[in-house]
C-alpha cells in the first residue's frame, strides 16, 4: 500500500523568523502613537497660542475703540470742561481722565496709556466769538483752540497727531461758525506676549491708536475753564 500522504517541504528558519518579525511590527502601534503625540501636540499648542493672540490683541484694539467713542460721546454734550485735576464734578478734565481709565478696564490705560482732548474752532470768526451761518455755508478755516492730555500722562508719553497742518480728516466737512472736539487714545500693547518664548524676533511692542471727532451739540467750541 503506498502512501498517499505527501511530506511538507521544512519552513526554513529564516522564514519562521521573518514572518514572526512582520506579525510583531503589524501589531506595534505604540511608535506610531508616539511620533503622531511628539508631532501633533506641540502643533496644536502652537495653534491654540496663536488664537488666543489674536483674541487678546482684538480685544485690545476694540477697548481702545470703544473709550474714545464713549468719551467722545460723552464731552460732544458738554459746553466746556474745567482744567480741575479733581473728579468732584463730570465737567473736570480729572472726571474724564478717570472715566476713560474706567471704561478701558481690564486693560491699564492709566500705566500703558494715554487721552488727549482736542478742542478745534473756526478761526474765520474768531473761534465762535461771532458766529454767523450764511447761507449757502462757506468754507471754514479749522485751528486748534486747545488740547490736554491726561493727567497721568508724562512729557515723553505719546504726542497729539493733531497738529496744524493736519487738523481734520480728509473730506471731514467744516463750514464757518463749525467747531469739533478731537479726543484721541493711545495704548501700548505687547503682542505675542505668549508665544515670544518661542519667538526670538517676536515685536516687542506696538501703539494702538484710536481717534474719534465729534461736532459739539451746543453749536459752539468746547471751552476751556480754569478751575475756580
Amino acid at each position: 500500500m503506498k502512501n498517499t500522504f505527501k511530506s511538507r517541504r521544512p519552513l526554513s528558519i529564516t522564514r519562521v523568523g521573518s514572518h514572526a518579525r512582520l506579525r510583531r511590527f503589524l501589531r506595534a502601534d505604540g511608535g506610531s502613537v508616539a511620533i503622531e503625540f511628539v508631532l501633533i501636540v506641540p502643533l496644536m499648542f502652537l495653534v491654540l497660542l496663536g488664537f488666543t493672540e489674536i483674541y487678546l490683541y482684538m480685544r485690545a484694539v476694540s477697548i481702545v475703540e470703544r473709550t474714545a467713542f464713549t468719551l467722545a460721546n460723552s464731552v460732544g454734550q458738554m459746553t466746556q470742561v474745567i482744567n480741575d485735576p479733581s473728579t468732584a464734578t463730570a465737567s473736570n478734565l480729572g472726571a474724564i481722565w478717570q472715566a476713560a481709565s474706567v471704561i478701558a478696564a481690564p486693560n491699564d490705560l492709566q500705566g500703558k496709556g494715554g487721552v488727549i482732548l482736542t478742542s478745534i474752532c473756526d478761526n474765520t470768526n474768531n473761534c465762535g466769538a461771532n458766529v454767523v451761518q450764511l447761507i449757502p455755508p462757506t468754507k471754514g478755516s479749522p485751528t486748534i483752540s486747545w488740547s490736554q492730555k491726561a493727567s497721568w500722562m508724562s512729557k515723553n508719553g505719546p504726542s497729539s497727531k493733531i497738529t496744524s497742518s493736519s487738523i481734520l480728516p480728509s473730506g471731514w466737512p467744516f463750514y464757518a461758525g463749525d467747531s469739533a472736539t478731537a479726543v484721541e487714545v493711545f495704548y501700548t500693547y505687547t503682542p505675542f506676549a505668549m508665544t515670544a518664548p518661542f519667538w526670538s524676533n517676536a515685536p516687542l511692542t506696538l501703539t494702538i491708536y484710536k481717534v474719534v471727532y465729534v461736532r459739539q451739540r451746543s453749536g459752539q467750541p468746547l471751552k476751556l475753564a480754569a478751575s475756580s
